[in-house]
């Protein structure tokens, strides 16, 4: 009982460091870019030792990558899950915007992080391994758009890839707007109000 005890403790442990390390990562790759940061700044930074920081990532480009994955793989399964259930795709949609904005609400910093990641000036070839995900997410919400043309939520003229990039513009609209305030923008009413505003025009 003794060794399991320490383990949780161990585990615990390892865990807020970890997490201290990602939100000193997030907060500096977002404000100086990936080149302009050193692993003394991030150590500085998330109050831990350089060794600490190489403890759990090889180097640079490995914490870097892991704040990505982070970032894809947060909410994915409930995205998914979402996208499977039996009811009508505009409270699918519904259900994805409000989740993304709770997300983003939730971790600030990963989302501002996450959000100038694929937008920034800097040539990041390692990104490029992230394409699949990305494109995983694309396709997830393609069928979406589809599955409501087939069921005539949506107008036949409807074309899939516009639509999916004017839903994640205003979605990205909004959460970047949310992180230069302290005022709470994200609200489900907000995410009702831009589902039922993209519905018209979509049926139009």
């Amino acid at each position: 009982m003794i060794q399991i005890s320490n383990h949780i403790a161990n585990i615990n442990v390892e865990s807020e460091t970890k997490i201290k390390i990602f939100n000193a990562a997030a907060k500096l790759f977002t404000e100086k870019g990936y080149y302009a940061v050193s692993m003394r700044e991030l150590a500085e930074k998330a109050n831990v030792t350089k060794p600490t920081i190489y403890y759990y990532f090889r180097c640079k480009e490995d914490l870097y990558k892991s704040l990505i994955r982070l970032g894809l793989e947060e909410g994915f399964e409930a995205f998914e899950q979402i996208s499977k259930m039996d009811i009508p795709v505009k409270e699918k949609l519904l259900r994805l915007l409000k989740l993304r904005f709770r997300l983003s609400a939730a971790h600030p910093e990963f989302a501002n992080f996450f959000l100038k990641a694929f937008s920034s000036v800097e040539s990041l070839p390692f990104l490029e391994e992230f394409l699949p995900d990305i494109k995983r997410h694309r396709e997830i919400t393609i069928k979406i758009i589809h599955e409501a043309m087939a069921s005539s939520e949506f107008g036949p003229k409807v074309n899939p890839d516009i639509t999916f990039e004017i839903v994640g513009a205003v979605m990205f609209h909004y959460m970047r707007k949310q992180l230069k305030t302290s005022k709470k923008i994200l609200t489900e009413e907000l995410a009702e109000e831009i589902i039922e505003l993209l519905y018209k025009g979509f049926n139009e």
